[in-house]
């Protein structure tokens, strides 16, 4: 029996039944069990493309079962469906390997009955076509999202855009990385990258942003030397629309699990206060080795005491749908009552910090979410409420091309090529 493909059942099975993200699922699972390096990277490969693919594999399993309505038993039904991921959707994969490992697996685990239905369901996969759409199948299904965010986004976006932002998440995520200027120049980044066999391309906008064209891991000695720093260009952007200047009193709240603060200290080079908070406090101890001059503190940004500052950032929690292609989980742990809870704890949020910012000082509200509620809805309820406040228009921070007519970083992911992200900075206007 394969053990690596048992190990993908096992965390599958688990987030079947916890409420935790896939990532944390499976880092806890690799570290129970002692997996790491290239078996460790298949496993993450293998469960991120099941969960991806989790809508057409289901559609898929119930049209090859005779009794579309048969109640399965969630571990088969995990097994079924990297069974069926290998068969029709990895070419790498013959289908015969993949066939008998599976039926192996569930013929162990749950007796020979299962690997007789296990044989017989897999070989009538393997007549399945991964690119024809039957004409029965509805596209949330085909896309692989849930039905409740596929109308909400043909709503917001019409089917063409939502079509094109389904195809961008369900492909491979490309990565961009930041070069920390006071510890790499160009150049030096360039040599490195034709000595260790990595491709970048750099950003138009941007002197000291990439993307990873080939081989991030060839990274690896940089990221650990603080030399570069893996992160989108759209998050990228939401610092420099906070524009950090040096001397200043700068509040990250919300800060785990640290991009963005890390950007924040290179742009402030130890010249004034940083002060980062999270309410959680293992994502916290992580960052503590990366900073000097600062303070890391667990905080709750809806309730707690901060000291005052000339500038606040707000990443606030939220539904996470601008950032799907990297962690495919994410459309199947969401709900609308999802993202009513988290306007309600951003409204809390923006509305507590606010008693923080000195008066002229610059507050930026960004999310990595889609979704309107959580954005500009929630901004203009705080506005309403605070008439001493007022959106800056005069972001010469960031290109006018990415900003809304409004002064909102909004970029939509299969235009920008970046995460979907929303932010905006406010002014307290009074002086």
């Amino acid at each position: 029996m394969d053990p690596l493909r048992r190990h993908a059942v096992n965390v599958l099975t688990l987030f079947d039944n916890k409420g935790a993200q896939l990532k944390h699922i499976r880092d806890t699972y690799c570290k129970k069990c002692s997996i790491s390096g290239n078996d460790r990277q298949r496993l993450t490969a293998m469960t991120n493309e099941v969960i991806r693919w989790r809508g057409r594999l289901d559609y898929w399993l119930m049209g090859l079962l005779n009794k579309p309505n048969r109640k399965i038993q969630p571990e088969l039904n995990n097994i079924l469906r990297l069974g069926i991921y290998e068969v029709v959707m990895d070419e790498k994969v013959p289908d015969y390997a993949a066939v008998d490992a599976y039926v192996e697996i569930a013929k162990r685990s749950l007796g020979k009955g299962q690997g007789k239905l296990t044989n017989a369901l897999l070989r009538k996969a393997t007549a399945i076509h991964k690119t024809d759409k039957p004409e029965k199948c509805t596209l949330n299904d085909w896309y692989s999202f849930p039905n409740w965010l596929w109308e909400k986004w043909i709503n917001q976006f019409g089917e063409e855009k939502t079509t094109e932002l389904a195809n961008l998440y369900n492909s491979a995520p490309k990565i961009d990385i930041r070069r920390n200027e006071a510890k790499l120049s160009h150049d030096n980044l360039q040599s490195y990258c034709n000595d260790h066999d990595v491709e970048i391309e750099p950003w138009s906008d941007s002197n000291i942003f990439y993307k990873v064209m080939r081989n991030l891991s060839g990274f690896r000695n940089l990221i650990v030397a603080g030399k570069i720093s893996v992160q989108d260009r759209a998050a990228g952007m939401v610092v420099e629309l906070l524009a950090p200047n040096q001397g200043e009193t700068i509040l990250d709240v919300c800060a785990a699990p640290g991009t963005k603060a890390i950007y924040i200290a290179e742009l402030m080079d130890g010249k004034g206060e940083l002060y980062i908070s999270d309410n959680n406090t293992d994502r916290l101890e992580k960052l503590e080795s990366n900073f000097k001059n600062s303070v890391i503190d667990v905080k709750d940004a809806s309730k707690d005491n901060f000291p005052m500052a000339d500038a606040i950032l707000i990443d606030a929690p939220c539904s996470g749908t601008g950032v799907i292609g990297k962690k495919p989980d994410i459309r199947w742990r969401r709900s609308m009552s999802n993202i009513q809870e988290f306007v309600e704890l951003q409204k809390s949020i923006i509305n507590h910090m606010s008693q923080f910012l000195k008066p002229g000082g610059r507050m930026v509200y960004s999310t990595c979410s889609m979704e309107p509620e959580e954005n500009w809805g929630v901004v203009d309820a705080f506005l309403k409420l605070k008439g001493n406040y007022f959106i800056d228009m005069e972001t010469n921070d960031v290109s006018d091309s990415w900003l809304d007519e409004r002064g909102a970083l909004i970029p939509f992911p299969p235009k920008s090529n970046t995460d979907g992200m929303f932010a905006v900075r406010l002014i307290n206007g009074i002086e």
